[in-house]
């Protein structure tokens, strides 16, 4: 069986920002919307963004640097999207600027958590703070650039910190102690940013400085260095947008711990194999699960590739597994699929979220352990994250309820596919908004567990 997942979403935002900052035209190949970003491409156009669907292609026209800038700037998409397009209004740091919301209490809340996200990305002179209305402007300066607890930029405030430097031609260079969600930092490099990008540790010391760390007993960590130099031009190039790989994960968790003939094959086309976005396919592999990268191709600077999964052998388990906060970063999102997937494995498996990530994911572990616990699996909640025992055998688990949470939702759908559970998860209904298609395309691999029990009858 073959499937094409929808466009990664994350990726695809980044394409239209960086489809108005080309100075021409920019086309996207093999084309679909991902859910909820025809939304955001409208909302660009506010700042001159043109677009055009034309059969499998997608025409955006970019203004390059000059595009226009709107005084009344949306508060309605998630953090990420918000701060983009607040970034992109950042240049000009005269004009006035408008939050507005309808004055109820979901209007007032909404501009309260605008200003808030507004306050910690940006530096703001703040002109009338009403209850349903903020006016500002942005100031010149910078906030203080920090960092997390791995020793990386937060990937909301690099991209923003990358797309402001470009808009204005400064000169930004800063060091993180690992690589963690650069799509925006490729796709700036391959568009033609004047980017430097790499590792740095002990080959860039000289040879007394080599000698003088080793006798001093000092170890050199490797680095990832980020320089940004000013450039006048963005130009035109075609580009294509792969598969989500939470939607990917899905499939291999399915084909994983459901009841399917071992000669299956499953495969999930040109998928985003970029190793700062798909984190959590490595995590799924070091716990024994079965699929190997095919066509993987280079192109549009970063990588992507078929994925071809298939049923564990007879006797074979999943493995328990410790997973570090690095290895978590890479896969945020997709961090109940693993929750899952600890449920069947052999042993203990323990998730380790990054510190930034750990209060706002404490109301996510709750929700899992609570439903995961139903299959009889042993599920602790900790501060820093979970820790599961799994069972050698899972036949028990019902009533799953996601809370409104697609990724936790879609997580429990296949869970729930693998148990042959004929209800659906509760409160689902954001499953269909954020993967449209994809329950359908689960069900349908489940449709090779029905082949092997026909050919088992007769």
């Amino acid at each position: 069986m073959d499937f094409v997942l929808n466009p990664d979403k994350e990726r695809f935002q980044l394409t239209l920002v960086m489809a108005l900052l080309v100075n021409g035209r920019t086309v996207l190949d093999d084309f679909a919307w991902a859910p909820g970003c025809e939304r955001f491409a409208k909302a660009l156009c506010e700042f001159g963004l043109e677009y055009m669907p034309q059969g499998h292609q997608l025409v955006l026209n970019g203004r390059g640097f000059q595009y226009d800038l709107p005084s009344l700037l949306p508060i309605d998409f998630d953090e990420e999207c918000n701060v983009m397009l607040w970034t992109l209004a950042s240049k000009d740091v005269e004009q006035i600027y408008t939050f507005a919301a309808e004055a109820d209490d979901a209007g007032i809340a909404l501009v309260a958590y605008a200003k808030e996200t507004l306050q910690k990305y940006f530096k703001v002179k703040i002109l009338t703070d009403e209850l349903a209305k903020l006016t500002f402007n942005f100031a010149s300066e910078e906030p203080a650039l920090k960092k997390d607890s791995l020793g990386n930029v937060g990937y909301i405030m690099r991209n923003r910190l990358l797309l402001r430097g470009t808009i204005r031609s400064d000169y930004l260079t800063f060091e993180e102690r690992s690589t963690v969600h650069d799509q925006w930092t490729k796709m700036l490099m391959y568009f033609g940013v004047k980017m430097k990008y790499e590792s740095r540790g002990m080959e860039q010391l000289s040879e007394l400085e080599r000698r003088m760390m080793i006798a001093r007993g000092q170890k050199v960590e490797r680095t990832q260095f980020t320089e940004l130099s000013e450039t006048n031009v963005i130009t035109a190039h075609d580009y294509f947008v792969p598969g989500d790989s939470t939607e990917a994960i899905a499939f291999a968790l399915l084909v994983t711990i459901a009841n399917i003939p071992k000669t299956a094959k499953v495969c999930v086309k040109n998928v985003d194999l970029n190793s700062s976005r798909a984190g959590a396919l490595t995590c799924f592999k070091r716990m024994g699960a079965s699929f190997e990268t095919t066509s993987r191709r280079e192109r549009y600077g970063d990588v992507y590739g078929d994925i071809e999964m298939f049923p564990l052998n007879s006797g074979k388990r999943l493995q328990g597994r410790r997973f570090s906060e690095d290895a978590i970063a890479t896969g945020i999102k997709d961090y109940p699929f693993l929750a899952v997937a600890a449920c069947f494995a052999e042993g203990e498996t323990i998730l380790r979220l990054p510190k930034e990530y750990r209060a706002e994911l404490r109301p996510v572990n709750d929700a899992l352990a609570e439903n995961l616990r139903k299959t009889g699996a042993e599920v602790g909640v900790y501060d820093d994250g979970l820790v599961i025992r799994g069972l050698e055998t899972v036949v028990n688990g019902s009533d799953f309820d996601c809370g409104g949470n697609p990724e936790i939702g879609l997580a429990l759908s296949v869970l729930s596919l693998a148990l042959e559970n004929d209800e659906a998860v509760a409160n689902g209904e954001v499953i269909e908004t954020r993967f449209p298609g994809m329950l359908k395309k689960l069900n349908q691999v489940m449709t090779l567990q029905n082949e092997k029990q026909d050919s088992e009858e007769k």
